[in-house]
């Protein structure tokens, strides 16, 4: 059989995205035996069910990983953000969460996490564009931080965040981004690769995106029997040259112990941030690699 061929597409369907991320998440179950997740959402709604605020994120290893948090323009400075972050602080630590992490840009939040007793563990400088940063921060919890959530500040938990939620929250964040930097939101685009066969099975994946002047490799997986034959690496090359066509600096990712820590590294990637027993018993990498001269 010939090797499979890697194929690109921006906008895949969603079977696709469903074989590389089940993929990962098989590899990661088996490695870690870790099988619980949560996927959480804590909103701000006011009368006419309008949604004016919200934090969006997931449990897993034992660690609250927040992915978007959002209050409205006209709600800001009322503590909002603070509410959001308590409540789901609570539930992380009502299903035994040891911590939390999260990542904000030198335009965003970070004075209000460090606030809230966060940290930051690792730093991407000029991202997503030259003049601005990106901070990675955590936080291990005990009781002298517990965050505890008010009872009178109008904020729901919804287990399954409907597709609105997702949508209204994510296009918040993204349009203060646009604002803060003046960056237009054509810069960021999807980034897909994908292994196919001459059967047209998908085999493999790269899943990606490009923001600003950097690509991120969110999820690289290569079915078992395929792996060792440098399709991991075609994948990434193809993801790369991309990124490079479109005028790209730099790639970056994050990875695990249990994961592919030495195929990164002998690709040209080097850590910049490590934090250690995340998942729990494990520990969490990040790595990034310079594409072009700047």
């Amino acid at each position: 059989m010939n090797p499979p061929k890697v194929i690109a597409n921006a906008d895949p369907p969603k079977e696709w995205i469903e074989v590389v991320t089940g993929g990962l998440h098989r590899h990661n179950t088996a490695a870690t035996h870790i099988v619980e997740y949560y996927q959480v959402a804590f909103v701000i709604r006011e009368d006419g069910n309008h949604i004016r605020g919200g934090l969006l994120g997931g449990l897993w290893g034992h660690w609250l990983h927040v992915w978007q948090l959002w209050v409205d323009r006209s709600l800001r400075g009322q503590g909002k953000g603070i509410e959001l972050m308590a409540s789901a602080e609570a539930y992380a630590r009502s299903k035994g969460c040891v911590g939390s992490f999260l990542q904000t840009g030198s335009f965003e939040a970070r004075p209000l996490y460090e606030k809230l007793g966060y940290r930051v563990w690792a730093t991407l400088k000029d991202h997503p564009i030259r003049g601005y940063d990106r901070f990675h921060m955590s936080k291990r919890y005990t009781e002298a931080n517990r965050l505890r959530p008010s009872s009178s500040v109008g904020i729901v938990f919804e287990p399954y965040a409907s597709k609105n939620v997702d949508e209204t929250v994510r296009r918040g964040v993204r349009t203060h981004a646009i604002a803060a930097i003046g960056m237009p939101e054509e810069m960021w685009s999807a980034a897909h690769f994908f292994l196919q066969n001459d059967d047209g099975e998908i085999v493999g994946g790269a899943l990606g995106n490009i923001w600003g002047d950097w690509y991120f490799l969110d999820i690289l997986w290569v079915d078992r029997p395929l792996r060792g034959q440098d399709n991991g690496g075609r994948l990434l090359a193809s993801a790369e040259q991309h990124a490079i066509a479109r005028g790209c600096r730099g790639a970056h990712l994050d990875t695990a112990s249990f994961q592919a820590r030495p195929f990164y590294e002998k690709l040209g990637y080097t850590v910049f941030g490590t934090l250690e027993d995340h998942p729990v018993g494990h520990t969490h990498y990040l790595l990034s690699k310079r594409l072009r001269a700047s």
